[in-house]
């Protein structure tokens, strides 16, 4: 069996889908990934065959960023990254045809040599799918003199024309699914996840090992870690450690601070001599050991925080990010949701003693990290994968 992979540039959305690849070469299939020369080591180290297409820029929204609204451009940057891949993905889909491509849920390239090459599509989700109870464009103004959805419209009715399947329209962009799907979220915490039925099987994180694993050895002490990360895109606040130091100095923990490549140590003034700071964390190896963690509420951190059983509580920075951490208030794995204007000494100190001293937020979270082990992972999603085409 031949399987193509079509991802977007996104760092993390390709580092969610290489595990199933892994485990798909373990299990025999031939996978042909495509994606920029600057992902080989991370690629091969799956054992998939790196077919090297060149780094796709959003320049389609050059000259419109600044003149409209971010929602307006939006649909016409994900078209134009497509028509940068198509081209550069086609000649060896075509010389190496594939039983099934595999494309990322925004992947719009993908869907289109698809239905090009009358090929069987499976959609990986690596956040929410579209559903009744969910939906990231739904909401969305309409923008009927927008140049940018104007310029958007033409390009997706050439795309129609020569590569055939439906108007690729914003709603089809973003609301779109395959005959089979793929999700690294559990059903359980997708809203309205049992109304998705067989066409999505829903793995949860997607674990495998990762360069830097081994880096990172936990305190030899044996008391709790409090492991904190703001993600990798707003983490530049030096302010919230000077709030956050004060609060966790005098507890009988271990902190560890995952700070990103901008804000320095010295820059924090005295460090309590219970934290450590890193620039960057091998975050899965830390999961294993960290009794409560203080995130940004990506969907990917939240699963693999889940994955190992670990409460949370929440700082998001974004939309999605504030939709995910009241989602998980919803399901009780988190002590509490602070935006960045409500962080304040007093309010950490709060949330942070609530998620220590309740033991019901780790009960739950470690409930659901052991539902995860059960039903998904990247090897049951790889099975998945070789269920469908077989069926076919």
């Amino acid at each position: 069996m031949k399987a193509a992979y079509i991802p977007v540039g996104s760092g993390g959305h390709i580092l969610s889908s290489l595990p199933m690849i892994t485990e798909l070469v373990k299990k025999g299939v031939e996978v042909d990934y495509y994606a920029p020369e600057s992902q080989r080591a991370q690629v091969e180290m799956t054992g998939a065959r790196l077919c090297v297409f060149p780094e796709v820029q959003e320049r389609y929204s050059g000259p419109y960023m600044g003149k409209e609204e971010f929602l307006a451009v939006i649909p016409l940057v994900f078209l134009g990254m497509a028509k940068e891949a198509i081209d550069a993905i086609m000649e060896g889909l075509t010389e190496n045809r594939p039983d099934v491509i595999i494309a990322d849920e925004m992947a719009v390239a993908g869907r289109l040599a698809a239905w090009k090459l009358g090929i069987p599509l499976i959609m990986m989700f690596t956040s929410y799918a579209p559903g009744k109870d969910f939906s990231i464009f739904r909401t969305w103004p309409e923008f009927p003199d927008s140049p940018a959805r104007k310029a958007a419209l033409e390009m997706a009715e050439e795309f129609q024309k020569e590569y055939g399947g439906p108007l690729l329209t914003p709603g089809e962009i973003f609301e779109a699914t395959a005959d089979f799907n793929i999700s690294t979220l559990t059903r359980e915490f997708q809203p309205g996840g049992e109304s998705f039925g067989d066409r999505f099987f829903f793995a949860g994180a997607q674990i495998a090992p990762r360069a830097g694993d081994g880096s990172w050895q936990p305190p030899k002490n044996g008391k709790p870690l409090l492991y904190t990360s703001l993600g990798s895109l707003f983490n530049n606040w030096p302010e919230f450690y000077k709030m956050l130091f004060p609060v966790v100095k005098d507890l009988d923990i271990n902190v560890l601070c995952s700070l990103g490549k901008s804000i320095k140590p010295e820059d924090l003034g005295e460090i309590p001599a219970n934290v450590t700071t890193m620039a960057f964390t091998p975050q899965l190896e830390v999961l294993r050991h960290t009794s409560f963690f203080l995130t940004h509420a990506g969907v990917g951190s939240v699963m693999e925080a889940l994955y190992n059983g670990v409460p949370m509580m929440c700082i998001p920075q974004m939309d999605e990010q504030i939709f995910t951490a009241h989602r998980m208030e919803e399901l009780g794995i988190t002590s509490g949701v602070l935006l960045k204007e409500q962080v304040t000494e007093e309010s950490l100190r709060k949330v942070l003693t609530e998620l220590i001293e309740n033991p019901a937020y780790g009960e739950k979270a470690r409930a659901m990290g052991e539902q995860m082990h059960r039903e998904g992972g990247c090897d049951k999603a790889a099975q998945a994968v070789i269920d469908y085409v077989n069926k076919l």
